[in-house]
């Protein structure tokens, strides 16, 4: 059986000045949230796989960009959900614009909610909520 490291939040975000704001705010709301970060969707797979590191992590909440290099969130929605590992993931999508073409893709794709960046206290509680709810008892 997999070894996962204690992570809450899974932020796969390509700008450094955006992980630090959204670190930051999650702070305000719960100092004790863990976040990770990925900077591409092929360095989220390495983390959630154990690729390079020691112990993949299983994430209660994957936080996404849509506008990675490489691999857009889009494509990284359609890998994950096609995982039965990772398919239970609960994902937020956080990104600086939508096309309707990515908001009809996110609600096929199961995604719990979007905002528009910067992340704001009101949408950090969302999902400091959602992240409650999963944890049992």
């Amino acid at each position: 059986m997999d070894n996962h490291a204690p992570v809450d939040i899974l932020y796969v975000e390509d700008d450094e000045v955006d992980i630090k704001s959204a670190c930051r705010t999650f702070k305000k709301v719960n100092a004790l949230i863990k976040v990770e970060a990925a900077k591409s969707g092929a360095e989220a797979f390495d983390k959630l796989c154990g690729r390079n590191q020691e112990e993949s992590i299983h994430p209660k909440i994957i936080l996404l960009d849509l506008n990675l290099p490489n691999m857009d969130g889009i494509e990284f929605l359609k890998k994950l959900r096609e995982n039965p590992e990772f398919a239970d993931i609960t994902v937020f999508v956080l990104t600086g614009t939508f096309t309707t073409k990515e908001k009809l893709a996110l609600e096929s794709l199961n995604v719990r909610d979007h905002f528009i960046k910067p992340l704001e206290y009101s949408d950090a509680l969302k999902i400091f909520w959602a992240l409650e709810a999963s944890f049992p008892g």
